[in-house]
């Protein structure tokens, strides 16, 4: 339901606008003092709450600090005759959703108060998500929504205690890094080391003593003996990300280690022992490598003792939602800014692929909270790629309408233009009319006919 509580010491305005409000199919209750407001905000239903400045009891921006802790659910605007930035400012900053000055023109008010409950919508809309991101099943960094994760975090419980070998694949972006942290967390080498090694960016003329160490003079510039990455994961857990890129010929020297923990430094005949759990990971696919011949079958077998396969976000969109407010819920904590996102952007999001998987989801949302303008989160503070995906698709979406006329299709578009303007202007026709290139006049009139 659509109540509002008016605020204000002038009965002839109160009246004036419950009766106006009235006939546009909102329920309206009034108060003419601080006294009767307070009363009035305690036994209505109203989530909408216009504040007079000016009362004759008490200053509005006083009540105004006081209703937002008592009932901190509800939408609170300031209107005065006495309007000045520093009212503004000191409402804004106490929690006000907007402030209008009087006199206050019926459809700048009605546009407004729309504003008002499309927020307290995504109020609502966030809520669930914040609900539905609780019931998930989350370990960390990670979250599962879909059956797919549910499925994967359950086998890592499982695999985790084992000594295992582990083999992760999937997409650049969905996580892999996570689970092998999460892997080692929840093994019994959980208190040992957890070393990382990114294949991909070590020369492969390195590599060898980058994971298995090298001995004092093995080669120019070697003045002293030094660990490997093997030696330094004793007793813990080595990630070898990107294994798909090693060399055949340093694959050979990788078998070794994977059969009997055994290697030996550059430049050394001494066989070393490293007490290390292998987990590997790659965005390729092994076994078609290994049917290429890229890849030795042995070597293949002995780090993929357990399998464990990351679907792409986009064949698991229905996380999408939950990622989403999981994000923002850091965005909120670092910036101080209560950020949201209604259900037509959290559609619009869920239409894209999604290409760079979690992460990629997880820097646009970012961006989009640097450069949100409020705290409502829109499709244009999304990078282009996404913008531009998103808007083709509606387009194709009207160009494939086969029920329309052209005068229909076309004030379609006129419509959703109107609105993303006035959007845009924070629901000032002036401001958005001069965005849209027309004539204040001419927006009023376009207002009335689409919106009345």
């Amino acid at each position: 339901m659509k109540n509002i509580l008016l605020v204000d010491d002038e009965t002839k305005i109160l009246k004036i606008l419950k009766s106006s409000l009235s006939k546009k199919g909102y329920t309206v209750f009034t108060a003419a003092n601080g006294q009767e407001a307070r009363r009035k905000i305690s036994e209505v239903p109203a989530n909408l709450v216009f504040l007079d400045v000016k009362l004759p009891d008490v200053s509005g921006l006083q009540l105004l600090q006081e209703f937002i802790g008592l009932y901190p659910n509800k939408v609170y605007i300031m209107m005065t005759a006495y309007g000045n930035i520093d009212n503004a400012v000191s409402a804004m900053k106490v929690g006000a959703f907007d402030y209008m000055t009087k006199p206050v023109r019926l459809d700048e008010l009605v546009l407004t108060i729309e504003k008002a409950f499309e927020w307290i919508g995504v109020k609502e809309e966030n809520k669930l998500l914040k609900e539905q991101l609780q019931q998930t099943e989350e370990y960390g960094e990670l979250i599962a929504s879909s059956n797919a994760m549910k499925n994967i975090l359950q086998l890592v419980e499982r695999v985790a205690p084992t000594e295992a070998n582990v083999l992760i694949q999937g997409e650049s972006g969905t996580g892999k890094t996570k689970i092998a942290h999460m892997i080692h967390k929840l093994s019994e080498r959980k208190n040992g080391p957890f070393i990382p090694v990114n294949c991909a960016s070590i020369p492969e003329q390195l590599l060898e003593s980058e994971l298995f160490g090298y001995e004092k003079g093995a080669f120019t510039g070697a003045v002293a003996s030094r660990k490997g990455k093997f030696e330094s994961s004793d007793g813990g857990t080595i990630f070898l990300d990107e294994i798909g890129e090693i060399s055949q010929s340093f694959q050979a020297k990788l078998l070794q280690i994977t059969q009997d923990k055994t290697f030996m430094r550059v430049g050394s005949n001494v066989l070393r022992k490293a007490d290390t759990r292998i987990i590997c990971a790659t965005n390729q696919d092994l076994k078609k490598l290994v049917e290429a011949g890229q890849f030795r079958e042995d070597l293949y077998y002995r780090l993929n003792i357990v399998d464990i396969y990351i679907p792409s976000l986009r064949e698991r969109k229905e996380e999408v939602p939950v990622l989403v407010e999981k994000f923002l819920e850091r965005y909120r904590k670092k910036y101080e800014r209560n950020f949201q996102v209604n259900k037509e952007l959290l559609n619009q999001l869920m239409q894209y692929n999604w290409p760079g998987n979690v992460r990629e989801l997880e820097n646009a949302i970012e961006r989009a909270v640097v450069l949100c303008r409020g705290e409502l989160l829109t499709i244009e503070d999304f990078p282009k790629e996404i913008r531009d995906f998103v808007n083709d698709d509606q387009i194709v979406a009207v160009e494939e309408t086969d029920n329309m006329t052209l005068p229909e299709v076309l004030s379609s578009i006129e419509k959703k233009y109107i609105l993303k303007a006035l959007d845009e202007s924070l629901g000032q026709p002036s401001k958005a009319a001069k965005k849209l290139g027309i004539s204040r006049q001419s927006l009023l009139y376009k207002m009335k006919k689409y919106f009345s």
